[in-house]
């Protein structure tokens, strides 16, 4: 069995809500908002997610990729989460946590949206509800991030909640069907650092209600 297995809870709650969103896997029916984003937003995806963008170009593409995060999901591999507006049902993107090190324990965070910049600020809750999903529920040591030139407005977002710029390695990564090697920048926040953040924002609540 996984050591995965030996460190998390018997049971995980899959649906995560802010006040502005949901969160939750994938399930059928999502098919055409999945792959819709996916076209939409080419240029910001390439090259972190240029394989699932080549996995996705027809409907059945896009069931059998979502049946495969659930494949994933239910052993444990990768929490991959979609993401609605709660006023509408709106579909706005993806935010997982993945290539997990059982040792540590610790996840990389990816994400995808649409409409940036003006979906900052949902984005941003999403970020958080992820966060302590990890933290909280999974009982993470630490999270990252990994950026690229092209969506490095992430790793903007990722200072401003928190996470510590670690550094750069240079010609690391290689998009799929590409010769080109980009730099990527790593945003890390530790145990620590959530639990700093999260007593400094409970005596901010604290204090404002005086």
């Amino acid at each position: 069995m996984s050591m995965l297995f030996n460190i998390l809870p018997d049971s995980l709650n899959e649906r995560l809500e802010t006040n502005n969103l949901i969160l939750r896997p994938y399930q059928e029916g999502d098919e055409s908002d999945f792959m819709r984003v996916l076209q939409e937003n080419v240029d910001t995806l390439n090259p972190a997610f240029s394989g699932r963008i080549a996995r996705v170009k027809v409907l059945e593409d896009a069931r059998l990729q979502m049946q495969q995060l659930r494949s994933d999901w239910d052993n444990r591999k990768t929490f991959d989460f979609g993401v609605w507006t709660k006023a509408n049902n709106t579909y706005l993107g993806d935010i997982a946590l993945k290539n997990v090190d059982y040792k540590i324990p610790k996840a990389e965070i990816g994400l995808y949206f649409t409409g940036w910049p003006e979906t900052k600020e949902f984005v941003q809750e999403a970020l958080q509800s992820i966060l302590a999903f990890a933290f909280d529920s999974l009982q993470l040591n630490k999270v990252y991030i990994r950026c690229t030139t092209t969506n490095k407005f992430y790793g903007e977002l990722a200072k401003e909640n928190g996470f510590v710029e670690e550094g750069t390695l240079r010609s690391d990564f290689r998009g799929l069907d590409s010769d080109e090697l980009h730099d990527l920048t790593y945003f890390g926040m530790t145990r620590v650092d959530f639990d700093h953040k999260r007593q400094q924002q409970e005596q901010k609540n604290s204090t404002q209600l005086v």
